[in-house]
């Protein structure tokens, strides 16, 4: 389990917890607007005989005004219906009746209801106001502290650690953290800043929560304040992982919305993570790939002058008639000789990979007979297939194509050498070229053992080679074939043949082929 870095933890501000909405009354408020219509009452029952009727119904009124700073709207229309009730039964000619006797006391009573009502709409929206404004600032502020905790951190672990530390301060609950393998899985263990563990019911409900993309709710907890919520962390429409969230306490309508922009900045800072890491790693791979070819082509060049004296002397060797060699010593120069062709070819196609991935490669194109591709590509290629039957077949009136003739003819060579290398002696090898489809079209094929299903796809791979490939290869001679035909704007394709062996061929486009009388007939 990875070591998570220490973090220094900041409190959270009281303004970031959970707010109580006053805008709901309970028992309590409505307990609370009786009791102080009951005082009013009896304060009114002395003072009435002194500042008159009409004086104790403003006194209820201010009551109620006073009322509405500490509680809902329900409980100032009780207050006010209550001390409606009072003024007009114990206050209020005829005493102890509800009935009203003049008109100017039912106006009274009814500018005391409408004034109640409109302050206890008014306070309720200016209390309402506040509260939105309070959670407002709660989200800015958790939302700031969020994001700079993310872009200060170094790392993944450390951006995990402060993530939950922000998020367990917000909202009152235990945080656990999964991050995603693939688009489609997601990993089995807990990063090792959760602070919970999640059981296997929520981690298949966390997995449906990463494959679908939606939040979801585990419903088996035992109580609504222990049901954990899971929230994907998503962006460009891809799942980096889920965090599970165990609150405390419910979940206000205010915190779910902020809980939702949370996972959202927490995923857009994991994927900028993860697309720096890309960058780095291409930056470093780039840098890599610069160093060897610099190296290769380095080395190439200086190889080969030491293989240019080995030639030269070994060539001298056998011009030596002074002292004629015996048979051992002429098998011992022979295998020199051919070594050092081997070890020039090797450094030769060092040389051509070299110059084909920096770009210094340009085909020259000029008209070219087929025939002649072929012949020499043979010729060239013939003590490989001392131990094989070749056989050649070549189309009638072929135009001359405009191709580079040298760069198509080693890659011919690499084939049919790959052909000879990698079948058992005695196999047939055949070489067929052909116009068709506006292309020429140049084919390798054997009756050898054929290639690995999982190979066929990366046989043109540079330094790849089949399991079970004979030794002595380097894995050049196929990814020179792909890139000389690439160079002059055709392909090349590898497959099994359906009666085994291996089929390569060679697709060379037509379009410039320079026509004569017989290109009709293609």
């Amino acid at each position: 389990m990875p070591e998570v870095a220490s973090v220094e933890r900041e409190e959270i501000p009281n303004s970031l917890r959970p707010i109580a909405l006053e805008t709901k009354s309970d028992g309590r408020q409505y307990l609370l607007a009786g009791l102080t219509v009951a005082v009013v009452a009896v304060i009114n029952y002395f003072l009435s005989p002194f500042i008159g009727v009409h004086a104790t119904a403003l006194i209820f009124l201010v009551a109620v005004v006073v009322l509405t700073l500490f509680v809902g709207r329900g409980p100032t229309l009780f207050a006010a219906t209550l001390s409606a009730l009072i003024c007009d039964y114990f206050f209020l000619p005829p005493v102890f009746a509800f009935r009203v006797s003049h008109v100017e006391d039912a106006i009274l009573l009814a500018t005391f209801f409408l004034v109640a009502f409109v302050l206890a709409l008014l306070t309720t929206r200016t209390r309402a106001q506040e509260t939105a404004k309070r959670q407002i600032e709660a989200r800015t502020r958790a939302l700031y502290l969020l994001t700079r905790e993310l872009a200060g951190a170094t790392h993944i672990d450390e951006m995990l650690e402060k993530t939950v530390h922000q998020m367990e301060g917000t909202f009152n609950a235990e945080v656990a953290i999964l991050l995603a393998e693939s688009p489609e899985r997601l990993g089995a263990h807990h990063h090792p800043a959760s602070r919970y563990q999640l059981t296997e019911s929520e981690q298949s409900i966390a997995m449906w929560a990463h494959r679908h993309g939606c939040s979801t709710v585990d419903g088996s907890g035992d109580t609504a304040e222990r049901k954990a919520l899971f929230l994907p962390l998503t962006t460009n429409h891809r799942s980096v992982g889920v965090i599970g969230l165990r609150p405390r306490n419910p979940l206000a309508p205010y915190q779910r919305k902020l809980l939702d922009a949370f996972a959202k900045q927490i995923a857009l800072a994991l994927d900028r993570h993860r697309l720096r890491e890309e960058s780095e790693k291409a930056r470093l791979l780039a840098e890599s790939e610069r160093l060897s070819k610099t190296m290769l082509d380095s080395m190439s060049h200086e190889i080969r002058t030491p293989i240019s004296v080995i030639k030269n002397a070994t060539c001298n060797l056998l011009d030596i008639h002074e002292a004629p060699l015996t048979t051992s010593q002429q098998q011992i120069v022979a295998e020199i000789v051919e070594a050092n062709e081997r070890l020039d070819r090797l450094v030769g196609k060092a040389l051509d990979i070299t110059r084909l991935e920096s770009g210094r490669v340009t085909p020259k194109i000029t008209p070219c007979d087929v025939s002649d591709l072929v012949h020499v590509a043979v010729k060239e290629t013939r003590k490989e297939f001392v131990q094989h039957k070749l056989a050649v077949e070549i189309g009638k009136d072929f135009p001359l194509v405009a191709m580079d003739f040298v760069m198509t003819q080693q890659a011919l060579m690499n084939l049919l050498s790959n052909a000879a290398i990698h079948t058992p002696a005695g196999t047939n090898v055949r070489l067929d070229a052909r116009a068709k489809n506006r292309q020429l079209i140049l084919t390798v094929a054997d009756d050898g053992p054929g290639m690995p299903a999982d190979s066929v796809a990366h046989v043109f791979e540079k330094f790849y080679r089949c399991p079970h490939a004979p030794t002595g290869g380097t894995g050049l001679g196929l990814s020179l074939v792909k890139g000389f035909i690439e160079a002059q704007g055709g392909r090349v394709s590898a497959a099994n043949a359906e009666g085994g062996g291996a089929v390569f061929t060679i697709y060379l486009p037509l379009e410039n082929a320079l026509l004569n009388e017989n290109e009709a007939k293609l």
